[in-house]
């Protein structure tokens, strides 16, 4: 069985919603580490999906996550789909 490839608007939505959760653990003035063991999730995961190396997390750690900070799935969705909605209309390069 072969891997699909990753698609840009992927690694796009993966770099937003890496973002999204470093801004609210950092408001919410947890460590990385504090977040990892609050959501049971390896401290190595936390810190390549908040630096966008992780385009399409598993469910369930994005969930653990969200749980912890206190934001819900769909509000994690609706904001890291803004920026590839963007990618998509005008063929740019995101961050």
């Amino acid at each position: 069985m072969t891997r699909k490839r990753t698609s840009e608007e992927d690694r796009v939505h993966g770099r937003r919603l890496g973002r999204l959760i470093a801004e609210r653990r950092e408001r919410r003035q947890l460590s990385a580490p504090d977040l990892a063991r609050d959501s049971s999730v390896a401290i190595d995961t936390v810190r390549s999906l908040e630096n966008g190396r992780v385009p399409t997390p598993a469910f369930l750690t994005v969930a653990r996550l969200a749980q912890v900070l206190q934001l819900s799935l769909d509000e994690l969705h609706t904001q890291a789909s803004r920026e590839v909605d963007s990618v998509k209309s005008d063929g740019r390069q995101a961050p």
